[in-house]
């Protein structure tokens, strides 16, 4: 079986392999490797949730994770991508949902010792800067408004039958009718505030 010390060595020698850590010296990824707790999943797998405090970031090693907002995928990330230190380091909540596509191995550091490494490994700070700015500019862009909405209004019963008869006589239907009435009803209003 492997030492500590073997496996600690194996996985400095992967991070190597990503662009990111070009700039560690040995030393530094052997001590990155350290502070983290290796781990490995099968099958899919979340590794941080969204609106959820942070509590440690990921460095993946092996395989792929899929980048969520609310139900939709924004972004796929692959081995050697830093993953969730920005909400980390800000002390926010998550932003979206990470989860592994499929086998993935990953290492997992810990709030403080995420803070610890940052001051004693510079390369670290420079990495986690470049990877927060990506993830800042692979940020979706919001969804847009829904051109239609429905409204959820109790208004008496009586009040609706008038309406729908009115609509109907006037040769619209109630939801024409309702839109038309609205706007007026804005307007009317939004001209009385803006002239007292």
């Amino acid at each position: 079986m492997d030492s500590e010390q073997e496996k600690a060595r194996r996985d400095a020698r992967r991070l190597r392999e990503f662009s990111a850590f070009e700039k560690f010296s040995d030393s530094d990824l052997e001590r990155l490797v350290r502070s983290a707790h290796h781990t490995s999943q099968s099958v899919p797998w979340p590794l941080i949730r969204e609106q959820t405090p942070s509590d440690a970031c990921f460095i993946l090693l092996s395989g792929e994770a899929g980048v969520y907002v609310g139900d939709d995928r924004v972004a796929v990330v692959g081995a050697g991508e830093v993953i969730g230190e920005s909400a980390l380091r800000r002390g926010k909540l998550r932003s979206a949902t990470v989860t592994t596509i499929g086998p993935a191995e990953m290492l997992r550091i810990e709030r403080d010792d995420l803070a610890r490494l940052l001051d004693e490994i510079p390369a670290l700070r420079e990495t986690m800067d470049a990877t927060a700015a990506r993830h800042v500019s692979e940020a979706p862009a919001p969804k847009p408004k829904p051109t239609r909405s429905r409204v959820n209004a109790s208004i008496p019963t009586e009040i609706v039958e008038q309406f729908e008869r009115a609509a109907e006589s006037a040769g619209m239907d109630a939801a024409a009718a309702l839109e038309d009435a609205l706007s007026k009803w804005i307007e009317q209003h939004s001209t009385a505030q803006s002239t007292s």
